[in-house]
C-alpha cells in the first residue's frame, strides 16, 4: 500500500476499472463530441467571423464568474452552481454556436485554473462538460428561432429552454462522472443536483435584461456585475443556511443508522461512509488496537466503497494522527508538508477498555480544506460512534461467548467431535427425515480395545494423542457420508444418515476397523488402537435414537465379548430385556431379605485325607423361575450393582459357619469369592477386618479368591487392597489359574498364597494329553513361585490319582463331595473320617 492509502492492487487493475481511468474515458468522449458538432457546423455553415471584442470580454466574464460559485453537496460529489449563465446569455446573442463554444472552453479553463486552482482530471473533465453544455444550450436557442438580442417572447422562451436544458446535461453529465468515480447508485440522487433550477430562472432572467439593456448602453454591464454579486452572496447564503440544517439532519440520520446496524461489521461500514460523506472527505479510516484476541487491525473505506482490513502497522505517513490515541483531537492542515495525506482530522473513539482511533483524509474541494469547526462537528460524530461501536462491540462478546458456551455443550473438548448429546440431536434429525423412506440411518458405536493399558503405562497425554488420531481416522474414513461423534472415554460414534442395507453399514464398520488397526505413531512408539464395533440400522433394530444408540452399544458390548471386532444387533445379545429387569429386582429383594442360600463345597489334602477347608458359593433358588445359576444372577448382580452386597452376604455367612465348624474342633479355612469389582473398593478391608473380629476367626481362617482378569483390570489399585488384606493375615488365591494374562513377574510381586487351577483343564486330564501338560507346568510353577497348588473340578478317581501323582496340595470337587447346605456339611463334617491314601487311590 502506498501512503496515500491507495493498495497495490487497484494500481495494477485494468484501466476500465480504475475510477481515475473511467472518468477519463468520459472527458475525451465528450470533447471529441464537442469537436465533431463543431466540425459539421463549420464545414455545414463554412467558418465563422468572430465578433472579436465581444469575445475577449465573453471569455474574461466566464473566466471572473468561476470566481463566483456555489457549490451543491450530494452525498460526496458537488455540483457547481455559478452565475455563469449571464455570460452564456449574452454570447447567444452576440457570437455563433462555434465561437460560443470557444469562449465557453477559453474562460472557463482560465478562471479554473486560475481563480479555483483546479488540476488534472477534473480540470480537464470541466473544460470538457463546457464544451457539450454550451453546444447544447447554442443548438437549443437556434433550433427554437432564437437570434440575436432576445427582445420578443420567442426569443425568451428560446434562451430558457436553452439554459435550463444545458445545465441540466450538466448536472446528468455531473452525476454520471460522480457514478464512475465513486458510487455507482449516484443516479438515485440525480433530483437532489437539479435542485439549483430555481437560481438558474433567476440569473438567465437577469442576463436576457442585461442583454437588452447593453443594446442601449455599454454600461449595463456594471449595473449587471452588482446585481450578479448580490445574487451570488444571496444564494450562497441560502445554500449556507441550507446546510447547516442538512448537517443537524445528516447528525440524526447518523445516530438512527447506528442504531439499525445488525453487527459489528456493518456498524463499521455506516461510521465510515457516514464519517466520509458529511466531513467531505476522500477517504475515512478506522484504527482499533487490540481487543480481546483481536490483533490492532486498520479498516479503511475505500473510494469505490470497499472495506478493506489490514493488521496495524504505524508509519511515518501515520505519525499526524497518533495523538489521537491518548485522547488528542488531531487537526492536520494543507501546509502541514511531510508524508501522509494533504489533510485531515484524528478523533479519539473510546472502545471498551481500548481508544481506537477515527480518521478522515484529503478534504474534496468544495469545502476548501478542514476547519476547527469541522473537527468539532467530526468529534460529535465520533462519539456518537463510540456509543455505538463499544455495544456492539460487547454484543459480539457476549455472542461469541454463548456461541462458544453452546458448543462447549455439545462437542467433546479433546477431539471437537459432537458429543453424546449432540450426537442424539443428530440422531433423531435423521430418524424424522427418514420416516417415509425404507432408508434409514445406522449407528455404529467403537469401543478402543484395552485403552485403558495406553493410558496407564504411558500416561494420559498419550492416551489423549490416540483418541485425537482415532478422531482423525474416523473422520477422514467415514467422510461425507455421516456424522463421527465421542461419546465418552474411549467410546466414539458413526452416524450413517442412509443406509439401503445392514450390509452397507458392515461394509463400512469393517472399513473403519481396518483404518483403525493401522500403527499410531507416537515419537519412537508404534501403538495399535484396534476397536470392538456394534451396529444397529434403523428401522430394524429400533425408530428412536435412544433404543438405536442402546441397541448399538448391546452389539458392541458381544463384539468384544467374543472377540469378533464386529457385530450387529441380534436380540439374543440384548439382555437389558424386561424379563432380566424384573430379575434383578427380584434379585436385589432377595439380597435384602437375606434369601440367598450359601453352601459350602470341602477342598482336600490327598497326601493327609484331611478335610482343610471348604469354599462358600451362593445359590438362588427363584420362587417363580426356580434355581437359577450363579453364572446367570452373579454376572446381573456385576452389572446391577448389586455384587457387593452379595459378596459381604456371602463372606459373612462363611465366616459364622467357620466359627462354628472352629467351636467344634475342626480347624478348616473357608474360601470366598471377590468380584473383580471388589478389588477397587477401597473400604474391602477394613470390612473384613470388621467381620473378622465378629465373628472370632484368625484371619489365616479366610481365603479370598480373586481372578487372574481381576487382578489386571486395575493392578495398581489391586495390589493396594491386597497389599492391605495380606497385612491382616488373609490368604490369597488366584482362581481359575491358567485362563488369564497375568505374566510371570506379575505374579510374583503379588502377596498371593495359592493358586486355583481352573476346572477347565482339570476335568479332561484323564484323556487329553495337552491338558496334562499344562496342569502339569501349573503345578511346578506355582511350587516353583512357594505357593500352594490347588486343583477344582475333581469328578472321578483317574483324575484324582494323576493330580495327587503330579503333587497337587488341595484338591476340590464332586469326586470328593457336591457342595452342601451348611447344616448338612455339618453333618458330612462330623461323619468324615480320614479316607484311604494307596498309591494316588481316593477311597472313602
Amino acid at each position: 500500500m502506498d501512503m496515500t492509502g491507495t493498495p497495490d492492487a487497484e494500481r495494477r487493475a485494468p484501466w476500465w476499472r480504475r475510477p481515475e481511468a473511467r472518468v477519463g474515458a468520459l472527458s475525451l468522449s465528450l470533447g471529441a463530441l464537442t469537436a465533431l458538432v463543431a466540425g459539421w457546423l463549420v464545414i455545414r455553415h463554412g467558418t465563422p467571423t468572430p465578433d472579436w471584442p465581444w469575445l475577449v470580454a465573453l471569455v474574461a466574464l466566464f473566466a471572473v464568474t468561476e470566481g463566483f460559485v456555489v457549490h451543491l453537496r450530494v452525498r460526496r460529489g458537488s455540483h457547481a452552481m455559478s452565475v455563469s449563465e449571464i455570460p452564456l446569455v449574452l454570447a447567444l446573442a452576440h457570437l455563433d454556436p462555434v465561437t460560443l463554444v470557444l469562449a465557453r472552453v477559453v474562460g472557463g479553463a482560465v478562471g479554473l485554473f486560475f481563480v479555483r486552482g483546479q488540476r488534472g482530471l477534473k480540470l480537464g473533465f470541466n473544460v470538457a462538460l463546457w464544451g457539450v453544455q454550451s453546444m447544447v444550450a447554442a443548438l437549443t436557442f437556434h433550433a427554437l428561432g432564437g437570434a440575436g438580442v432576445p427582445d420578443s417572447l420567442q426569443d425568451w422562451l428560446a434562451v430558457y429552454a436553452a439554459v435550463l436544458l444545458a445545465d441540466t446535461v450538466a448536472a446528468v453529465l455531473v452525476t454520471a462522472a460522480i457514478s464512475l468515480h465513486d458510487d455507482p447508485s449516484e443516479w438515485r440522487r440525480l433530483p437532489l443536483a437539479l435542485r439549483g433550477e430555481p437560481f438558474v430562472l433567476v440569473t438567465t432572467t437577469v442576463a436576457i435584461i442585461s442583454a437588452i439593456g447593453v443594446e442601449q448602453t455599454p454600461w449595463t454591464l456594471v449595473l449587471l456585475g452588482v446585481v450578479s454579486v448580490i445574487l451570488y452572496l444571496a444564494y450562497r447564503a441560502l445554500i449556507t443556511q441550507q446546510q447547516g440544517h442538512a448537517q443537524v439532519d445528516e447528525l440524526y440520520s447518523f445516530t438512527r443508522a447506528l442504531d439499525g446496524s445488525a453487527d459489528t461489521r456493518s456498524l463499521i461500514r455506516v461510521v465510515l461512509e457516514r464519517a466520509r460523506d458529511q466531513m467531505r472527505g476522500a477517504q475515512a479510516q478506522l484504527i482499533v488496537p487490540q481487543i480481546d484476541e483481536h490483533r490492532p487491525s486498520r479498516t479503511r473505506l475505500s473510494e469505490q466503497d470497499r472495506l478493506v482490513d489490514t493488521l496495524l502497522a504505524i508509519g511515518p505517513a501515520d505519525q499526524w494522527w497518533t495523538p489521537a490515541l491518548t485522547g488528542a483531537a488531531v487537526l492536520r492542515s494543507s501546509d502541514s508538508g511531510g508524508e501522509g495525506p494533504r489533510d485531515g482530522m484524528a478523533v479519539p473513539v473510546p472502545l471498551a477498555d481500548v481508544t481506537g482511533v477515527l480518521l478522515v483524509t484529503d478534504s474534496l474541494p468544495d469545502i476548501g480544506g478542514y476547519t476547527p469547526e469541522h473537527l468539532r462537528l467530526f468529534e460529535a460524530l465520533a462519539n456518537h460512534a463510540s456509543v455505538a461501536l463499544a455495544r456492539a462491540h460487547l454484543v459480539d462478546r457476549l455472542r461469541r461467548e454463548a456461541e462458544e458456551k453452546e458448543h462447549l455443550a455439545l462437542h467433546d473438548p479433546l477431539t471437537g467431535l459432537p458429543n453424546r448429546r449432540h450426537f442424539l440431536m443428530l440422531l433423531e434429525a435423521a430418524l424424522d427425515a427418514a420416516r417415509h423412506d425404507d432408508n434409514g440411518p445406522a449407528v455404529l458405536l467403537l469401543d478402543l480395545d484395552r485403552f485403558k493399558e495406553v493410558n496407564d503405562a504411558l500416561g494420559h497425554d498419550t492416551g489423549d494423542a490416540v483418541l485425537r488420531e482415532v478422531a482423525a481416522r474416523l473422520q477422514q474414513a467415514v467422510a461425507d457420508q455421516g456424522q463421527v461423534a465421542r461419546l465418552g472415554g474411549d467410546e466414539f460414534a458413526v452416524l450413517l444418515r442412509r443406509v439401503r442395507t445392514v450390509v452397507e453399514a458392515v461394509e463400512l464398520g469393517s472399513a473403519l476397523a481396518r483404518e483403525l488397526e493401522r500403527p499410531v505413531q507416537r515419537g519412537p512408539l508404534s501403538l495399535n488402537a484396534r476397536a470392538s464395533i456394534g451396529i444397529a440400522v434403523a428401522p430394524i433394530h429400533g425408530d428412536d435414537p435412544q433404543t438405536l444408540l442402546g441397541r448399538a452399544d448391546v452389539a458392541m458390548y458381544a463384539a468384544k465379548a467374543t472377540h469378533t471386532g464386529l457385530r450387529v444387533y441380534l436380540p439374543e445379545d440384548d439382555k437389558n430385556t424386561p424379563d432380566r429387569l424384573a430379575l434383578i429386582t427380584d434379585l436385589r429383594d432377595a439380597i435384602d431379605r437375606r434369601e440367598l442360600l450359601v453352601v459350602f463345597q470341602p477342598k482336600l489334602d490327598p497326601h493327609t485325607g484331611q478335610v482343610t477347608g471348604a469354599e462358600a458359593l451362593a445359590r438362588w433358588h427363584h420362587p417363580t423361575h426356580g434355581n437359577i445359576p450363579p453364572d446367570q444372577f452373579i454376572p446381573l448382580a456385576e452389572h446391577s450393582g448389586l455384587i457387593r452386597p452379595l459378596t459381604l452376604h456371602v463372606l459373612e455367612v462363611a465366616l459364622r459357619r467357620c466359627a462354628a465348624w472352629r467351636r467344634n474342633g475342626h480347624d478348616l479355612h473357608v474360601a470366598v469369592n471377590l468380584s473383580p469389582n471388589s478389588l477397587l473398593d477401597p473400604t474391602l478391608p477394613e470390612v473384613v477386618s470388621r467381620l473378622l473380629q465378629q465373628t472370632n476367626v484368625p484371619p489365616s481362617g479366610l481365603t479370598l479368591e480373586l481372578t487372574e482378569t481381576s487382578i489386571m483390570t486395575n493392578p495398581v489399585a489391586a495390589k493396594e487392597v491386597l497389599d492391605q488384606l495380606h497385612a491382616l493375615g488373609v490368604r490369597l488365591s488366584i482362581d481359575d489359574f491358567g485362563t488369564g494374562y497375568s505374566s510371570l513377574g506379575r505374579l510374583r510381586e503379588l502377596p498371593i498364597h495359592e493358586v486355583k487351577i481352573d476346572k477347565s483343564f482339570v476335568l479332561r486330564i484323564a484323556v487329553d494329553h495337552r491338558d496334562r501338560a499344562v496342569v502339569r507346568s501349573a503345578v511346578q510353577l506355582g511350587h516353583a513361585l512357594g505357593l500352594d497348588v490347588v486343583a477344582e473340578g475333581v469328578e472321578d478317581q483317574d483324575t484324582y490319582g494323576y493330580l495327587v501323582r503330579e503333587g497337587c496340595n488341595i484338591l476340590q470337587g464332586y469326586f470328593i463331595s457336591r457342595p452342601m447346605p451348611p447344616d448338612e456339611f455339618a453333618g458330612w463334617l462330623a461323619g468324615h473320617s480320614a479316607p484311604n491314601v494307596i498309591r494316588g487311590r481316593f477311597t472313602a
